[in-house]
């Protein structure tokens, strides 16, 4: 996604596992972008659809939900040798699985 002065301002990936076809990561400024982003790497696809969305965009959840995803499970964060993560930028709506399944 670029911008009005040709900057990326964000972008997104999606892969065609064995089950479903991944969408992330997805990389926005702002909610809107983040929704654009979606929209297009879904547009025309009749599969299963997954995306995996870190916590935090709550306002991300409803328009997914509206879409007609549905929360299937809430993984495990996990750190080592720290307290608590990392402060985020709020620009990451979704994450590339590792599992891609």
């Amino acid at each position: 996604m670029k911008g009005q002065d040709g900057a990326v301002i964000g972008y997104g990936l999606s892969v065609e596992g064995p089950v479903n076809l991944i969408l992330g990561p997805i990389v926005a400024f702002d909610l809107q972008g983040a929704k654009q982003i979606v929209e297009q790497l879904a547009s025309g696809y009749q599969g299963k659809l997954r995306i995996d969305v870190p916590s935090g965009h709550e306002e991300f959840l409803v328009f997914l939900e509206q879409c007609g995803f549905q929360k299937a499970s809430q993984p495990p964060i996990m750190i080592r040798n720290a307290e608590k993560l990392p402060e985020r930028n709020g620009h990451l709506y979704a994450i590339a699985a590792q599992a891609f399944g």
